[in-house]
Formats: structure tokens, sequence, C-alpha cells
């Protein structure tokens, strides 16, 4: 028996879920359609990083929303838990990246957002195991941190259930079905569903799940490999960071572990369901390589785990 719908989501991720809990929210009918389980791509291995730094201002606009009207206010917002850490973000550029950097900061203060260009004596100053010779100044935010994407993505269909949407875990889309333009259901492992509105947040099937409406839209795959490090007994407090003087980003993880991936590491191409391959050793050995320039005790710290991730990604990496 088909089953009917307003709206149909495709993807069971933290975009996802996001879309199906604002769309149940203002009254439709929504059911989310997921091939395996929640948050099972790239939402499972997401690095969460809350931070409002960005070149594009509408992506700091977007970020700052999200921030300010969600992570700042889950409980009261969303329900349940997102796992927010206010840790303090700081985007260290290099030397010739310096006006480009502080327009970006000027910019995200003409929208509200707590940021200001710091020296790197400064960065010493609330970072003392930071070595500071390579740079010298970077973006700080003191509000923002990282996330449990996971958290946040059951949360967001915790409550989007709780208005009326319906999760439908390994369930395929096989086919999107459209007549004179217009989308009229799709077929998957587990039925038929009519519906007028279909929303793909597949992540790194994005590209197939257009095809299946035949729309072709510029994506590929993309494999980023992270590791999760044992923190050095002796390292106090650090922020999250992206740093582009040591091509890395990294972020506290709890109180036991680092966070950290190199920002020159990602491959590109890969199938979306190719079988996960465990970074080889120079990965590591240049992680703790890269790393070691801007804190030192981390030659005391050992590996926790690795994972991989894959996502989409467009040609100039913003959103479709």
């Amino acid at each position: 028996m088909t089953q009917t719908y307003d709206a149909i989501v495709i993807g069971a991720g933290v975009m996802g879920a996001s879309i199906a809990f604002h769309l149940a929210e203002r009254g439709l009918k929504v059911a989310i359609l997921e091939r395996k389980v929640t948050a099972s791509g790239a939402t499972g291995h997401s690095s969460g990083l809350v931070r409002m730094h960005y070149d594009l201002a509408a992506e700091s606009e977007l970020t700052f929303a999200s921030y300010k009207n969600y992570f700042s206010n889950w409980k009261e917002r969303v329900g349940g838990e997102c796992g927010f850490i206010q840790t303090g973000f700081m985007q260290i550029a290099k030397r010739e990246h310096e006006d480009k950097l502080r327009g970006n900061v000027a910019n995200q203060q003409r929208i509200g957002i707590n940021t200001s260009v710091i020296s790197a004596d400064d960065v010493k100053k609330l970072v003392p195991d930071f070595l500071t010779d390579q740079f010298d100044f970077a973006a700080y935010e003191p509000d923002s941190g990282y996330a449990d994407a996971t958290l946040t993505t059951n949360s967001f269909i915790e409550a989007a259930k709780r208005n009326g949407a319906t999760l439908i875990q390994n369930c395929e889309v096989t086919a999107i079905h459209t007549s004179g333009g217009a989308v009229k259901g799709v077929s998957t492992t587990q039925g038929e569903f009519a519906t007028p509105t279909v929303i793909s947040a597949a992540g790194a099937w994005a590209k197939h799940v257009a095809k299946l409406a035949d729309v072709e839209i510029p994506l590929e795959t993309w494999t980023h490999d992270v590791a999760f490090l044992h923190r050095p007994p002796s390292l106090g407090k650090i922020p999250a960071v992206i740093d582009d003087t040591i091509n890395c980003y990294f972020r506290p993880e709890g109180s036991a572990l680092i966070l950290a991936a190199g920002e020159d590491e990602s491959l590109r191409g890969e199938p979306p369901d190719a079988e996960d391959q465990i970074p080889t050793d120079t990965f590591l050995e240049k992680l703790i390589d890269q790393m070691v320039q801007r804190i030192p005790k981390i030659e005391e710290s050992g590996l926790h785990s690795i994972h991989v991730g894959r996502d989409g990604i467009t040609p100039d990496q913003r959103a479709i």
C-alpha cells in the first residue's frame, strides 16, 4: 500500500534531520528515509566544529544563526542533547593572508559575531602550550567550540517525531517518480511513497539520488581521515583550531583525547560505498609532524583510533 506524505527527506544525517524537524514544526507530514541508520554517513564521522569564521559572509550568517538560535539554546529550542562544548575557536592564518583574515573578521563583526583578530602574543597567553613563532595573528571566537553530530541528529529526529514526522531506517530509495516536471513519489526497498516534495540530504550519495530524478549536480565524493590522539597529561586547555600554517585542524575530544586531521589529506572521487581503508602509518606520522609545530607536547601522545568518513563536495566547496 502506498503511503502519502507532504514531504520526503532522503537521508537521516544531521542535515536531513534538521530539515525534517523544521518541516514538521511547520505542520507538514514528513517521512525521513534512511538507507542504513541515523548518522551512519558523514555525520557519524563529523569533527563537529561549531564556528563562524568563513570566507563567505552568507556562511558566517548561517553558522551564527545556528549558534545563536540552536547550539547556545539547544534544550529550549530543540530538546535533548547536542553535546556542545564551548572551547573557543581559533583560525590561524599565514602572514601573507593577514588582509584576508582581517576582512573576514570585519564582516563577521558586522553580522554580530563575537570575534576579533588577536596577536601571536595573545594566543600564547590564552594557550601557553602553543608555539607561536610561525604566525603573527589569528581570528578568535570565544563562544565557539564543538558539538556531537550524532547527538545533534538524534535530538532533531526525536523533536521531528514529536511533531508527527516518521523515520524509516534501512529504506533505500530506488526511484524518484516525476510527471510534467513535478515529483509524484518515490520507490524504496520498503515500498512506495507518494509525495509532491522530495528533499535530498544524502551527502556522498546525493549525486546518485539526483540522477534518480534525471538531475545532474556537480558533486563528487570526498574522503577524509581523522585521528583521535591520547591527550598528553601535561597539556593544558586548548581551543578548537584550524591552522593554515601547518595545514591541519584539531580540537579537544572530551578530557582524554584530541581529534586531529590534515587539511590536505582528503581523497576525492572514491565511490561512496567503497570499503573504508585504514590510513597508512605515514598519515599519522605526517599529522604528528604537523601538530608538533603548534603543540610540542603532542610528541608525548599516542594513537587512540582513526576513522574514515565520506561526504559530497562541490567544485567550489559551497552548498548547492
